[in-house]
């Protein structure tokens, strides 16, 4: 009972962060690029000793040539984060750490190219396939630690188990 109701719950996590990402791509391009600028300033603020001095003209420059950087970066890291979601959900399942990575990038990979399409009825945005790579890369990246923190772990427990001489568990 316990465990289906933390699965249920790891589902519907998966659920709100695909809400989240539908909430931003619902975005027109004039908030979205507001945000976006917005969000650069106070990064190259923080990181960039002497912005505030430079002319209105320079910190625009440097925004704009930051701006795409810190847009990618953020579609990485919502897949990131989906394909954590979706991994953590799918450990309540019997299924073995490689399905658990494959499923969790297919899935990702499918809600990124619906994303995109979707953002073709949001005033002024487009449907990028570079965008579903980058988001697909995202969710491959996580996947890869999972598979390599899980291979670690399950080392340590096959050795564990030949010590005590007890079964192997799968992380």
């Amino acid at each position: 009972m316990i465990k289906r109701l933390f699965q249920l719950l790891a589902w519907l996590m998966v659920l709100l962060w695909m809400s989240t990402i539908f909430f931003f791509s619902a975005q027109n391009a004039d908030v979205s690029g507001q945000i976006s600028s917005s969000t650069t300033s106070k990064i190259i603020a923080e990181i960039y000793p002497g912005f505030d001095s430079l002319s209105p003209d320079e910190q625009a420059e440097i925004i704009h040539t930051a701006e795409l950087i810190v847009r990618k970066i953020a579609h990485l890291a919502e897949f990131f984060i989906l394909s954590a979601l979706i991994i953590i959900a799918l450990l309540f399942n019997d299924f073995l750490p490689i399905n658990r990575a494959i499923l969790a990038v297919l899935i990702s990979l499918l809600y990124a190219a619906t994303d995109e399409i979707h953002q073709l009825f949001s005033l002024g945005r487009a449907c990028r396939l570079g965008d579903v790579l980058i988001d697909t890369c995202g969710a491959a990246i996580f996947a890869t630690i999972y598979l390599l923190v899980s291979k670690i772990i399950n080392r340590k427990n096959k050795k564990a188990s030949l010590v005590k001489g007890g079964g192997i568990t799968e992380f």
